[in-house]
This record gives C-alpha cells, structure tokens and sequence, in this order.
C-alpha cells in the first residue's frame, strides 16, 4: 500500500520540485549516509521519504503516508534488532534524487516503487 500510495504523491510532487525541494531531499540523503545508529538513519530515511512527496499537496494523502512510514519504522527497528544493522550508503535514495533532478519523474517513481517494494520484501517473514 505504501508503494502504491508513495508514488501516487510522488507523481504530483515531482513536477512542483523546487531547488531548495531537491537540496532538501539531498539532506536527508546525506544524513542517512552519515547515520551512526539505527536510529539516526531511520530519522533521515523518514525525512527523505517526508521531503520527495512534501510538495505534492494533499495533506490526507501525507498523513496516510505518515502512517504507513512508520509502520515501515517499526519493522526497520525489528529487523535492525534481529539481524543487526551497520551504517550503509542507500544507492536507491541516490538515483531516485537523480532523476529528480533531471526532472525524469516516471522514472523516480519506477525506482521508488522498487525501493519500497524491495524493503517490504526483506521485511516479509519467509514463508
């Protein structure tokens, strides 16, 4: 549901993306990046999601995104305390800010359908 739901106000976000929007979202990058604990990332990664939809204006479908992202934390926070967590770069983060900033918002929202789909995955029990 996050997906779907992620990319729909990403879609109306993308074309409203200001230079302070991007320099914004590359921050929250950046600080995810730089994340010492699982809880630092976690903030930056809520922020970087937060910042790529932000402008899209439509508070409700934000506040449903709010939820969905953290419930999304919850899970993060369980798999961190079950198979550990390290501090890592987050490739897809960086390309979705890529074509941001080439103004290619199909293929922002490809690669953020991937990114998100790809997390709910690993955090899926196996079955």
């Amino acid at each position: 549901m996050r997906a779907a739901l992620e990319v729909v106000a990403l879609r109306h976000s993308g074309p409203r993306l200001t230079i302070a929007h991007l320099a914004q979202i590359e921050l929250a990058l950046i600080e995810g990046d730089n994340a010492k604990t699982i809880e630092e990332f976690e903030m930056a990664n809520r922020a970087f999601h937060q910042a790529l939809v932000a402008p899209c204006g439509m508070p409700r479908l934000l506040a449903s995104l709010d939820g969905l992202q953290l419930a999304n934390s919850r899970l993060v926070f369980a798999m961190a305390r079950s198979v550990g967590w390290r501090p890592r770069s987050n490739q897809d983060h960086r390309l979705i800010l890529q074509a941001l900033r080439t103004r290619n918002v199909d293929h922002a929202c490809n690669l953020l359908t991937r990114h998100i789909q790809t997390i709910e995955r690993l955090a899926l029990p196996a079955s």
